[in-house]
């Protein structure tokens, strides 16, 4: 999995993920690579520090944010793409590699375009297909980033996001798949256990976690 630590949702999401491989395939494992801090360059790679510093100060984010995901700014942006393309892309094929992945996931949105390149390069060198696949983990609205072509699949959780990813990322109708967002198995366990919140069984058991909870 493709992730870094700018809020929580981008690890919970690879997390909820992971754990879902692990139920329908026993024995695999997984990886989080965050190739921002290991392998790009700046200031991409610094992205950590400097979300944690944009979330102290939202007015700063939201300037940052809108003038970097402007059509305008698309331009500048695959210009850096580009440069990171004919700088890092080596290095970041080389720390993909040495895992070995039967498949690489991004919940990143920075960490889509060169990867996707990386994932095809390892194809061909190896002679085994390595799939790659996006999984967008936000809602209402998405940086254009999120939307790099090339993957098997992206998995968005929201029409908007849908409707975005074709207009912004021209990402065609096969390629994309509607269908919410990842969240903990245990939601799901909770789920079936609930059953018909409705019911009377349903409304026991509602009241027995009203009386755990307090």
């Amino acid at each position: 999995f493709l992730s870094s630590d700018t809020g929580g949702g981008h690890r919970a999401s690879a997390q909820s993920l992971a754990r879902q491989f692990e139920l329908l395939f026993p024995g695999s494992t997984y990886d989080i690579l965050d190739l921002a801090t290991e392998a790009y360059l700046p200031p991409y790679n610094s992205i950590v520090s400097y979300y944690k510093h944009l979330s102290a100060h939202p007015s700063q984010w939201k300037l940052l944010y809108g003038v970097t995901n402007s059509r305008f700014m698309e331009r500048a942006v695959d210009t850096n793409i580009k440069v990171m393309t004919v700088m890092c892309e080596r290095g970041i094929r080389k720390k993909i590699k040495a895992y070995e992945p039967d498949v690489v996931v991004s919940v990143h949105p920075l960490q889509t375009s060169v990867p996707i390149l990386s994932c095809a390069k390892i194809s061909h060198e190896t002679g085994k297909h390595l799939p790659m696949f996006t999984v967008v983990t936000d809602l209402g609205s998405a940086h254009s980033t999120w939307f790099a072509n090339g993957v098997e699949k992206m998995f968005v959780g929201s029409t908007q996001i849908y409707e975005l990813a074709k207009e912004r990322g021209k990402v065609p109708d096969d390629k994309l798949v509607l269908l919410g967002l990842p969240i903990r198995h245990d939601f799901a366990v909770e789920a079936e256990r609930l059953g018909d919140r409705w019911s009377a069984e349903g409304q026991e058991y509602q009241r027995s976690v009203r009386a755990k909870l307090g």
